[in-house]
């Protein structure tokens, strides 16, 4: 079962879309969402972590996706570059 996140900032307003990380009734072999940001544009998105390693390219600027640990990592705004907060917004499978 995964989760359904969103990150925002409290200082500038900054929301991500609703992201489904986690993996659904078929198993991680099928599709295992991971969180990774871009260095170059700094857009947060969903990493299928079951594809191949170069895969993880991101939809905006084609950049190589840096994976993060979780939920637990800080992960700075891209407006503004203070901490998001990720709320829990429900459950997928």
């Amino acid at each position: 079962m995964g989760s359904i996140v969103e990150f925002t900032c409290r200082s500038c307003g900054f929301t991500t879309e609703h992201l489904r990380v986690g993996w659904g009734k078929e198993g991680r072999t099928r599709f295992w969402g991971g969180l990774g940001v871009c260095p170059a544009c700094k857009r947060l998105s969903v990493v299928d972590l079951s594809a191949k390693l170069d895969m993880h390219r991101c939809k905006e600027c084609q950049g190589q996706l840096t994976l993060l640990e979780g939920l637990a990592q800080d992960i700075p705004c891209p407006e503004c570059s203070k901490t998001l907060r990720s709320t829990n917004l429900g459950v997928w499978n």
